[in-house]
């Protein structure tokens, strides 16, 4: 009996115990510890960016019997760019960026300078540590122009680009872009393409909560 006795009390002292410890480790935890230790490792990836370059742009007008073509040179009054990359040495990453690029024309026939907005998708990959080329497809609009803005719909170009890590907060990318985007006005084909250079500064940039 005394046993029994013995083994009943150790019993309820061993649950006691795990009670108070599940206890004292569920009011220890703090979900903002995993949140923010994942934001940390995002935060090694994005990057804010300023681009210059120039443009030319080609405007063609398709209907039946009809085929004209105008070629404008344009340049990039500003373009700004935010998003996010994972550049590894050796092997293959990714980065995506939204972008917004002012461009001026030089014999504007579009009554307005040009504003594309587009979102980017690339493969990356680290040639050496300080060194990567990167290349993929993008999604995007003009506006501006109320005949461009109006009839020419979104479109997918492409992008393929060699970037340096020039330091740890600055990164230099030379890159060849192209925009391709169809519409129809008045019951014509319209074709709107931009092929031109930018150069590119990207730099790391952080948030916390």
């Amino acid at each position: 009996m005394k046993k029994l006795a013995l083994t009943i009390t150790l019993t309820f002292l061993t649950l006691s115990s795990l009670a108070a410890t599940t206890q004292s480790n569920t009011s220890n935890f703090d979900i903002r510890v995993p949140v923010k230790n994942w934001l940390k490792e995002l935060n090694d990836g994005f990057r804010v960016g300023i681009a210059q370059g120039s443009l030319e742009t080609n405007l063609r007008v398709r209907d039946t019997g009809l085929d004209n073509s105008n070629n404008e040179g344009s340049n990039t009054k500003i373009q700004l760019h935010l998003g996010h990359e994972e550049i590894r040495t050796k092997s293959f990453g990714h980065s995506i960026y939204a972008t917004y690029q002012d461009v001026s024309i030089d014999n504007n026939i579009y009554d307005a300078d040009l504003r594309n907005m587009r979102i980017a998708a690339n493969a990356t990959y680290g040639l050496t540590p300080q060194a990567y080329v990167y290349g993929g497809l993008n999604y995007g609009k003009w506006f501006g122009s109320g005949v461009i803005e109006d009839n020419i719909d979104a479109g997918i170009g492409h992008q393929l680009g060699i970037g340096v890590k020039l330091h740890k907060k600055i990164n230099l990318e030379a890159e060849y872009l192209t925009l391709i985007n169809e519409g129809r006005y008045q019951k014509r084909n319209l074709d709107l393409t931009a092929r031109g250079i930018l150069i590119k500064l990207n730099t790391p940039f952080s948030f916390n909560i």
